[in-house]
């Protein structure tokens, strides 16, 4: 028996902090709240997920803490610690890479995978290993910083080939002046946060003075440097606006139980990078999934940029920009924005992260790891996953020669050697013409064929209500639901409607079922008009092999040969005018003399 009464409760007070239900030793979710009290006693008040976690939970602990951003990084802590089921955990658990420039003297610039609290100073992360080495060797080849002495820094008797190259400024030999080194980190921090503008006019002054000077070595060698950072960022960055300055945007896509959040970083009016990160959490929803990455990103994420763009509003974002504030020593804001350029962002986010959620699923597809399989169980209510689903279609060539296809998917997939088509003997009627080939494929000489999970109708109500008739009659119960061509709506016997939106994958599965069935019953009337077609062309002289063979793969059926013009008769390899009036005059339509 789960905690289901208040007065089970331990008293909990009016004051920020994290709450773990737990169920014996499990820890099931773990929150946060403003106020604990307020938070946890809310839950027997709500419905769906936040019911079930209080129901099944035996126990509750919390933890207070001082102020909202202490109980967001507690909360992340937990989360890791715990991984609890009703948790949002992000699928992507590999730590991108960060540039760490050390707390030294005289620091250094290392790729590392983990943020530590050392006082060093961290960029990223980097959602591609290539922009980072790309950035890395960039700024090993312009900057002297030094390259391999260790960290912490260790003293050395000889000056490195770095040195000799003018790539370090050699301090494990006591050779670099401090100050010079300083103005070397300082612009090196410039470009991994994205102030190029700022570094080529500071390199371009100091390129001035060199010439005055009458340094033209030193001039030449800091032009050098201008033009190798121009040509880097412009052929590796995308141009925004430069007015946009530096800001941070987000996109959400979702398909079911699957969902991308995609973030991508603009600084100095320059996409800088995106991170891209994977949920599967079919209980979540879409406030839950942003609030947990922006959670796991943001305690990492390094420089802040003063805005960030998300794409629907969450409640309560105080401790998010709270502790944005406190990593970066200044105020971020965190805005929805509604109309104009920074709006513009915002679909450009939705689009790239639907294009992700789409490989994702082809992806899965192509494994046998459809996540469809699961969504339609639950849609439907079926008592295991569907892992063979047959579709059915029912086709006819002008109102004659009625066919009745079948495709098969087993695991997803399509099992094309499975597919088969029959002749009906029903009339123009729709649902009678349905109801038989339901019915012969389960009593004729398809019977012996695996019985399907599910069937998958092609048409309304009253197509899926014949095949429910012949399944009755041929003494079978199998699920079944249609699919309305125009609104792609589910249909199940009862009436109900299942309307989905077109990214979900159950929905993406059937619909790819359901045009393998229609493609099948395509190809028998394809065959058919060839031969009608072959007919014809086999009683009129001049029309040899080659010219019927050519004709045939061009037209395929006698109606598209009929309306074809004679010009582009004539002009078809193999023929020329007189065979196409030959041919024209035979098929009814002789022209008059050329003139």
């Amino acid at each position: 028996m789960g905690l289901v009464r208040l007065e089970d409760l331990p008293p909990l007070p009016e004051a920020p902090g994290v709450y773990l239900w737990k169920r014996g030793e499990e820890v099931l979710y773990v929150g946060k709240a403003k106020s604990l009290r307020a938070r946890v006693r809310s839950y027997f008040h709500a419905e769906g997920k936040a019911r079930r976690i209080a129901q099944e939970a035996t126990g509750l602990d919390f933890i207070a803490t001082r102020d909202e951003v202490e109980a967001l990084l507690l909360e992340a802590n937990l989360i890791k610690a715990h991984r609890p089921p009703y948790n949002v955990l992000l699928k992507d658990d590999k730590h991108y890479p960060f540039l760490k420039l050390t707390r030294e003297p005289f620091p250094t610039l290392l790729v590392v995978r983990r943020v530590e609290e050392d006082g060093a100073k961290y960029y990223g992360p980097f959602p591609e290993a290539g922009a980072l080495r790309r950035i890395k060797t960039l700024i090993d080849r312009l900057f002297p910083l030094r390259k391999n002495s260790g960290y912490p820094m260790r003293r050395r008797r000889y000056p490195c080939l770095n040195h000799s190259m003018g790539r370090c400024l050699a301090p494990c030999v006591g050779k670099a002046d401090p100050e010079a080194y300083r103005e070397v980190v300082r612009q090196v921090e410039a470009v991994l946060e994205g102030k190029v503008d700022w570094l080529l006019a500071r390199l371009e002054a100091e390129m001035r003075e060199a010439a005055r000077r009458l340094e033209f070595e030193r001039a030449a060698e800091i032009r050098d440097q201008m033009e190798a950072l121009k040509a880097f960022f412009a052929t590796s960055q995308q141009a925004f606006d430069p007015e946009l300055g530096d800001l941070d945007f987000l996109g959400l896509a979702r398909a079911g139980a699957l969902a991308v959040v995609q973030l991508f970083q603009v600084r100095g009016g320059r996409l800088l990078g995106r991170i891209s990160r994977v949920v599967e959490k079919e209980e979540a929803t879409d406030e839950e999934i942003l609030w947990a990455f922006l959670r796991d990103h943001y305690l990492t994420a390094s420089p802040l940029p003063p805005l960030v763009l998300l794409p629907f509003p969450l409640e309560d974002l105080s401790g998010l920009e709270a502790l944005l504030h406190r990593r970066a020593g200044r105020r971020v804001e965190v805005r929805v924005p509604q109309r104009g350029e920074k709006a513009r962002l915002l679909e450009f986010a939705e689009k790239n992260a639907r294009l992700t959620l789409e490989t994702e699923l082809k992806a899965r597809e192509r494994r046998g790891d459809h996540p469809a399989l699961k969504a339609l169980q639950d849609l439907l209510a079926l008592p295991t996953r569907p892992f063979r689903i047959e579709a059915y279609d029912v086709s006819h060539l002008q109102g004659q020669a009625r066919i009745f296809s079948i495709a098969v998917f087993e695991g997803g997939k399509p099992k094309r050697q499975e597919y088969r088509r029959m002749r009906l003997r029903a009339g123009n009627d729709d649902y009678q013409a349905m109801e038989e080939g339901v019915y012969r494929r389960y009593t004729g000489s398809l019977k012996e064929m695996p019985l399907p999970d599910l069937l998958l109708i092609d048409g309304g109500l009253g197509q899926v209500r014949a095949a429910q008739k012949a399944l009755e009659r041929a003494g079978l119960s199998l699920p079944l639901v249609g699919l309305a061509k125009k609104e792609e709506v589910l249909l199940t016997p009862e009436g109900r409607e299942i309307r989905l939106p077109l990214t979900h994958p159950a929905l993406r599965l059937l619909i790819h079922l359901r045009d393998e069935a229609h493609q099948n019953g395509l190809k028998q009337h394809q065959k058919e008009r060839s031969r009608e077609l072959l007919r014809v062309l086999e009683g009129i002289p001049g029309i040899g092999e080659a010219r019927r063979r050519v004709l045939l793969e061009r037209y395929g059926g006698l109606k598209a040969l009929r309306e074809a013009p004679l010009e582009e008769l004539a002009r078809l390899p193999g023929m020329n005018q007189k065979a196409a009036e030959a041919l024209k005059a035979a098929l009814g339509e002789a022209h008059p003399d050329r003139a």
